[in-house]
């Protein structure tokens, strides 16, 4: 099991998943928009092809990672 630290920039929380879990389930199981954010897992950016990877085809080989989806600004 790994704990994912899973949320926003303005409010996370604290979840226990498998390795096998895909990022999209982690994000949906905690009602993150990600639609119209930049996810990030542990600082690195991800792309399209990659939420329907799991934790661990994404590279998560530590106990604990952190997935924020952080909302895309507009420029004024």
């Amino acid at each position: 099991m790994v704990e994912v630290i899973v949320g926003t920039t303005t409010s996370r929380e604290k979840k226990l998943y498998s390795r096998s879990t895909t990022i999209r389930t982690i994000l949906e199981d905690n009602n993150v928009d990600y639609s119209v954010a930049q996810v990030m897992l542990d600082g690195a950016t991800l792309q399209v092809g990659e939420m329907d990877k799991t934790l661990e085809e994404n590279g998560v080989t530590a106990d604990k990672c952190m997935l924020i989806a952080c909302v895309k600004a507009a420029n004024a």
